[in-house]
């Protein structure tokens, strides 16, 4: 459901659980509403929730934001931002509220299994925010008979008055307006670094993001790792080619050790060149005694290093090496990453800050960044040193005109 900004879809969504939990025949049925960020579940749904089912709860804990009903259904609350806590676990329903503000992979590799264990159900919600993953579950609603599609613009529901919009839209610039309240996919997300270049591989002809990208083992693999120790660690792979740069893959994980991604990497079947690694990867851990960077080595990997480089100046070089890419579709996880990213907004001064914002496409980004960083030094030849160009002489000259002329020129100086 793509709903206008103030269309009450939260309320609803969230009476929807309390509905369902109430009437289910599943002995422990679960479900789940999920947002962005914890405390953003806390604070758009638990007081509805409490509200809305206060006659029906037997149990609720402030700590886990659950509550449990009469018949033993359970309803909580989760944050996208730490997908372990609903690792495992198999839900009847789940409400994704604000979906293309959250990493793809917490529906495809954590929720995805778990409704399909108990047959369960998902509800998408939000507004758009250019066509990230948000618009292509709303694409794929459109044309599968197994999915229900709706959109909802302020225009046409008469939820919110005519002078408010008017009074909002003043307020706004067109795009906020559009994308905010008449759900337009097609408005610019502003602050955004490279979302304009994603559009542009998605539409390029030939296809740039293809099939056809395919591992080659004429060339060596390289991989490029964001380490994230207490969230997500992301790593693309990549190589070389004589028409730019074949991305042939990206993997993002969460709460995975050094061991589990030497799995990871087996089980991909590709020959390696070398593994690169942020600087903290050079950090060791109580845990092991031995760094990242020791732990893949004694792997018997070839690991180096990113450069030491500005953040700035690894955002320039990815737009200086975007151009150049191709992508298999299974990078499309990173791509969502990279479209996402987005310079932090400051609301006191009202005005975008230099630094990136820390949020679930920071991961994918960063590791991208790492690449460009070291992709730009293998694909892109330092311009030649320019040397001066001498006017031809109409006369040859000898080397003792030479001789004399260098004098001559040395006295000058001498008596100034």
């Amino acid at each position: 459901m793509v709903c206008h900004r103030g269309a009450g879809k939260t309320v609803a969504c969230v009476n929807e659980l309390i509905t369902r939990a109430t009437y289910t025949q599943f002995k422990l049925a679960r479900y789940a509403y999920v947002a962005p960020l914890r405390n953003q579940a806390k604070g758009l749904a638990w007081d509805y929730l409490k509200t809305f089912a206060n006659n029906l709860i037997v149990k609720k804990s402030e700590a886990d934001l659950s509550v449990d009903l009469f018949n033993g259904a359970r309803i909580t609350l989760y944050g996208a931002d730490n997908p372990d806590a609903m690792r495992g676990y198999h839900f009847n329903g789940v409400i994704l509220d604000e979906f293309g503000d959250m990493n793809p992979i917490v529906y495809s590799k954590i929720l995805l299994p778990g409704t399909q264990a108990r047959r369960g159900w998902m509800v998408f919600i939000g507004t758009p925010k250019q066509k990230n993953h948000f618009y292509d579950i709303y694409q794929r609603s459109q044309t599968d008979p197994d999915w229900f599609s709706y959109m909802l613009k302020a225009s046409e529901s008469n939820l919110i008055s005519p002078e408010a919009l008017a009074a909002a839209r003043k307020q706004m610039t067109e795009d906020e307006y559009q994308q905010e309240y008449e759900c337009s996919f097609e408005a610019a997300v502003l602050g955004t670094y490279y979302s304009k270049m994603i559009t542009e591989i998605e539409q390029a002809q030939p296809p740039r993001i293809s099939s056809l990208i395919e591992y080659d083992p004429d060339f060596p693999v390289n991989v490029h790792f964001d380490i994230g120790y207490t969230d997500s660690t992301a790593a693309w792979f990549w190589q070389p080619r004589p028409h730019g740069i074949a991305i042939i893959d990206y993997e993002e994980e969460t709460g995975t050790t050094v061991r589990q991604w030497l799995e990871i990497l087996a089980a991909r079947g590709y020959s390696y060149d070398k593994l690169w690694m942020p600087h903290d990867a050079r950090a060791r851990t109580f845990a092991t005694e031995r760094s990242t960077l020791e732990q893949f080595l004694a792997a018997g990997f070839n690991v180096d290093i990113v450069p030491r480089l500005s953040v700035q100046h690894g955002i320039d070089a990815a737009r200086l090496i975007l151009p150049k890419c191709y992508f298999h579709p299974r990078c499309m996880p990173g791509i969502e990453a990279l479209r996402a990213y987005r310079r932090s907004f400051n609301e006191k001064t009202k005005a975008f800050s230099n630094q990136p914002l820390h949020d679930w496409s920071s991961h994918g980004a960063d590791a991208f960044r790492y690449l460009c960083l070291t992709a730009k030094e293998l694909i892109i030849p330092p311009a030649p040193e320019e040397k001066p160009v001498l006017a031809p002489t109409s006369e040859p000259i000898c080397l003792e005109e030479l001789f004399l002329e260098y004098e001559n020129r040395s006295r000058r100086r001498a008596s100034l």
